[in-house]
Order: C-alpha cells, then structure tokens, then sequence
C-alpha cells in the first residue's frame, strides 16, 4: 500500500479514490491543502489534475520539485477526464510542461479505451513500482 497524495477537485478526486481504493489516500483541493499535506506527511507519489485548484498543476510540481525531501517524491500530472483540455496543442504542452519541470509521468485517461479506470490504475501501480526499484 502506498501513500498517494491526490491534488484534484472533486470529479476527478472520486475517480482516483475509485481507481486506488487499495491505498492511503490524502486528498487536497487547494494549493494550501497540498502543502500542508506534504509538511504533515511523507508520500511515494503525487497526483495532480490539470484542473487542479483553478489550473495549478504547474504551481504544485514546481513547489514540490523545489523543496529537497519533497522533490524526491515521483509526480504524475493527469487529465482525469478527456471532456477537460481538448485541444491537441494544449494537451501536449501541458504533458511538454510537467516533463520539463520535473514531473515523472503525465497520464490521459483518453488514452485508455478498452477500460479506462483500470488501465490507469494499472499505469499508476507501474509509477509506483518503477520509483519504488528506485528507491531499493
């Protein structure tokens, strides 16, 4: 079991708390929420929607690639739901953008067609596995 700290707002939020139900989840809504989660606690991934706290995603990777325990932790931007950022242009920038500040993945479930909770879940789980060799 890992410990997930989940930057979303509240649709995408129950769908990861569907999708890792199997982990110990901390959920913030706000910048000052995920902040104050990752002082109170050590985490192995962050998770941050593209909506996350009216669009900071990149506000929260960079906090936390600039802190020296924090920077440590893998993070994963995500688009939870494809009905969010449409354009083409705009969705590989924002995945560009999470590469080049740090992050370690960045997921769309449009790219997930036969289940989609399931293949993300399964992508997540490879993150966590991959940062955990990491880590040995």
């Amino acid at each position: 079991m890992a410990r997930i700290l989940i930057a979303a707002s509240p649709e995408p939020r129950a769908i990861m708390q569907r999708v890792l139900a199997r982990h110990e989840l901390s959920c913030a809504e706000t910048m000052v929420q995920a902040e104050k989660f990752l002082r109170e606690r050590p985490f192995d991934l962050i998770i941050c929607t593209i909506v996350f706290d009216e669009s900071k995603l990149f506000d929260l990777l960079r906090l936390a690639k600039s802190h020296p325990t924090w920077q440590r932790i893998p993070f994963c931007g995500l688009r939870a739901r494809p009905d969010i950022l449409r354009s083409p242009t705009a969705l590989e920038a924002a995945a560009v953008t999470c590469r080049a500040l740090g992050a370690e993945a960045f997921l769309d479930v449009a790219d997930y067609h036969v289940d989609s909770e399931r293949e993300l879940q399964a992508a997540i789980e490879e993150l966590l596995d991959d940062a955990s060799q990491i880590n040995i």
